[in-house]
């Protein structure tokens, strides 16, 4: 009786790709056999010699806790899901961890750090996304422009559009603040974003620092009468700072939030918006709650 044909799917020959194992050896022993005699390589390993911020300070810190957190809904402004895509979950994936410093870049299209001069109000305003979504991606390239204010204490801003009929409903999700997770605040960066609404800060509560990278949302000014509020809110398995538009938002207008009263009182520093004639104090004239107020009214309107 002749021997029964080998499978040729299992097997390997004398002239193989490694060169190893006599004719019609099972793959399986073959294999084994080879790794057994053979070393193989790995990846050589990074050494980070340079971190932001001293790892100690975030053994008071610890983790930042994500808890499940309402959706975002679909708006008329954003005619996108608001799906993760696989740019965005490596955009928005949980900060690496390097020398026990959490950390995360914010500009995926050009790969570099957003404060580079390489990377400045042009890669925000061709080709970057508010965050990483291609619904994002569409909606600020179609609705929003980075542009400069005229006037040297504001600098850059945020507008709608004006080469067109452009018009955001009250309520439209907008974007959300991202940047580095760092530890607690530095008196010395006003780039900082504490992941709660309402609550003066914490040294041992992780924030969001925009100093030195982050996407279009940190180029909105303040205002003692701000057309855009924040919210914590979740898209898909993602934490984000969440921003939505107070009230309609028309072509030409500059989007504006509330800086918040430990901004101005921390820093020394008045408001020079248009809402009150010359610099002012914004805690006296009662922007936070008026900031309050709209945002409650422009959340309600969503439900």
């Amino acid at each position: 009786m002749p021997p029964k044909k080998a499978n040729a799917t299992n097997r390997v020959t004398k002239g193989g790709r490694l060169g190893h194992g006599p004719k019609w050896t099972p793959f399986e022993a073959w294999n084994f056999d080879r790794t057994a005699r053979e070393t193989i390589p790995g990846a050589t390993c990074k050494q980070i010699d340079s971190f932001y911020a001293d790892p100690r300070r975030w053994n008071a810190a610890g983790r930042p806790q994500r808890p499940r957190l309402p959706t975002l809904p679909k708006t008329e402004a954003e005619n996108e899901s608001a799906c993760i895509t696989d740019r965005a979950r490596a955009a928005l994936a949980e900060p690496v961890d390097a020398l026990g410093v959490k950390y995360c870049y914010t500009c995926f299209e050009c790969g570099r750090n957003p404060d580079d001069p390489a990377c400045g109000v042009q890669c925000y305003d061709e080709i970057h996304s508010g965050g990483g979504t291609t619904g994002m991606k569409t909606f600020f390239k179609k609705w929003l422009e980075i542009r400069h204010t005229g006037t040297a204490d504001k600098g850059y801003g945020v507008f709608v559009k004006t080469n067109g009929r452009y018009e955001i409903p009250k309520g439209s999700y907008l974007g959300h603040y991202v940047g580095e997770i760092v530890p607690g605040p530095s008196k010395n960066n006003m780039y900082l974003y504490e992941p709660q609404v309402g609550l003066e800060w914490d040294t041992d509560r992780p924030i969001v620092d925009a100093g030195k990278m982050g996407n279009w949302t940190r180029f909105m000014n303040s205002s003692c009468d701000p057309n855009v509020g924040e919210a914590i809110m979740q898209i898909g398995k993602v934490r984000v700072i969440a921003f939505f538009a107070n009230k309609t938002l028309k072509s030409g207008d500059q989007l504006c939030i509330y800086y918040g009263d430990d901004y101005f009182t921390g820093h020394g520093l008045q408001c020079t918006c248009d809402e009150f004639e010359g610099p002012h104090d914004p805690t006296v004239v009662g922007a936070g709650l008026k900031a309050r107020e709209r945002q409650q009214q422009a959340l309600g309107s969503q439900s």
